[in-house]
C-alpha cells in the first residue's frame, strides 16, 4: 500500500506531504483541493500521462510555479513525476508503487439506465470511472468466492460474490434483489432490481452497486493473489438516505482491514461517523486511517491541509473549523 504522497506546484498546492493509510478520508469545501489530490494519484498511476477531460498538463501547473513534482512513497520505494516547461521525467517505474488492482470511480458515475455497455477489455479489472462496467465486471466474477470475513454480509460462511453483493445491497434498501442480464452479442448489459429495471427504483442503488462490487471483487482477488488493492471513489454517498451513508463508511472501513486501500472524498458527515463508528468497533485501527481537511488560503493563493488524528475510540485529536460543524452551527442558531 502506499504511504504517502508529495505534491509540489500542481495546480492549488505549494508544497505538501500528506500521508496515505489503508483509509484515507479527504473532505473541504467545494475547490479546496480534493479532487486535485485523486488527480495527483492517477497522474503518478497513468505513469505521467494526462488525465482525459483535464487538458495537457501545462494546465495543471500551479500560477506560482513553472511546473510541477509529484511523488509517491511505498516503504523504501518511490515513483515520482517531475513536469516543467513541456517537458516531463519519470522517477523509477511506477509499477513497483501501485498494485495491478487499481481504479477510480467518479462522482459522476452513471445513474439508473435500461442498459450499460460491456468492456472490449478481455483482462477488465475495473468497474470503469463512471461504473459504466459495473455489470461487466460483476457478471465476470459472481462466482468468486473468498470475500473476506469482515465483509461478508451475507453471513460469516457465506464468501460468495453474488451473495454479499445482494447483502450489501440490502443494507441501502433493505429486501431488495439483484440480478443481472448480459447479452454479450450486443455488447450490454442491464441491471433488475426486485425484478424491476433499474429507473424503477431509488437512486441510491444504481449509484452505490460500483462501489460494493469493485470493493468486494478487489478484497476477494487480493485476497487469492496475495497482493495489494487501491480504490479512489468520489463522493460515495450520493444519492443515499444518512442511514445508508452511515453504513457505506462502515462497508469502506471494514474493505480497508481486509487488504483493499481506500482514498475517499467526500461531503458525508454520516458516511465519516460510519468509518469513526468501525474504529470504536474494531473493525480498523485508529492507526490505519488518515484524515485530510483541505481549506483554500485566499490570501496565499495555496490550499493549506489539516489532518486531525482519530482514536481508538472513533475521537478526533482536535476538529478544525469548517470540519462537517455546520449542524452543530444551524442548530446553534436555532437554539
Amino acid at each position: 500500500m502506499l504511504d504517502n504522497i508529495k505534491i509540489n506546484g500542481f495546480k492549488c498546492f505549494d508544497n505538501e506531504e500528506l500521508d496515505l493509510a489503508p483509509l484515507t478520508l479527504l473532505s473541504g469545501l467545494n475547490s479546496s483541493g480534493k479532487s486535485s489530490f485523486l488527480q495527483a494519484l492517477r497522474i503518478l498511476h497513468n505513469n505521467g500521462c494526462p488525465l482525459e477531460g483535464h487538458g495537457p498538463l501545462t494546465e495543471l501547473v500551479s500560477p506560482s510555479y513553472d511546473g510541477f513534482y509529484l511523488c509517491a512513497y511505498k516503504g523504501d520505494e518511490s515513483f515520482g513525476v517531475d513536469f516543467e516547461k513541456g517537458k516531463i521525467e519519470l522517477d523509477d517505474d511506477n509499477s513497483k508503487i501501485f498494485p495491478d488492482l487499481f481504479s477510480f470511480i467518479s462522482a459522476s458515475r452513471f445513474g439508473p439506465r435500461p442498459s450499460l455497455p460491456l468492456s472490449l477489455d478481455s483482462d477488465l479489472l475495473t468497474v470503469g470511472e463512471q461504473g459504466e462496467f459495473v455489470l461487466d465486471l460483476f457478471e465476470r466474477n459472481y462466482e468468486l468466492s473468498g470475500v473476506p470475513k469482515l465483509l461478508r454480509k451475507a453471513g460469516p460462511l457465506t464468501r460468495s460474490m453474488r451473495q454479499n453483493v445482494t447483502a450489501w445491497l440490502g443494507v441501502i434498501s433493505p429486501g431488495v434483489t439483484f440480478d443481472t442480464q448480459i447479452d454479450r452479442k450486443a455488447d450490454m448489459g442491464r441491471a433488475e432490481f426486485n425484478d424491476l429495471r433499474a429507473a424503477n427504483v431509488g437512486f441510491g442503488l444504481s449509484y452505490t452497486l460500483p462501489i460494493i462490487v469493485n470493493v468486494l471483487i478487489y478484497a476477494a482477488l487480493a485476497r487469492k493473489k496475495d497482493t495489494s488493492a487501491m480504490i479512489l471513489i468520489e463522493n460515495p454517498e450520493a444519492h443515499l438516505h444518512p442511514s445508508g451513508q452511515t453504513q457505506l463508511g462502515e462497508f469502506l472501513a471494514r474493505a480497508a482491514a481486509s487488504g483493499v486501500q481506500i482514498v475517499v472524498e467526500t461531503h458525508s458527515d454520516h458516511l465519516l461517523n460510519g468509518i469513526r463508528l468501525a474504529v470504536k468497533e474494531g473493525f480498523l485501527s485508529s492507526e490505519n486511517t488518515a484524515f485530510h481537511y483541505f481549506s483554500y488560503d485566499f490570501d496565499e493563493d495555496f490550499t493549506e491541509v489539516e489532518q486531525p488524528v482519530i482514536d481508538k475510540f472513533g475521537m478526533f485529536n482536535y476538529w478544525p473549523d469548517g470540519f462537517f460543524d455546520e449542524n452543530e452551527k444551524s442548530l446553534g442558531k436555532l437554539v
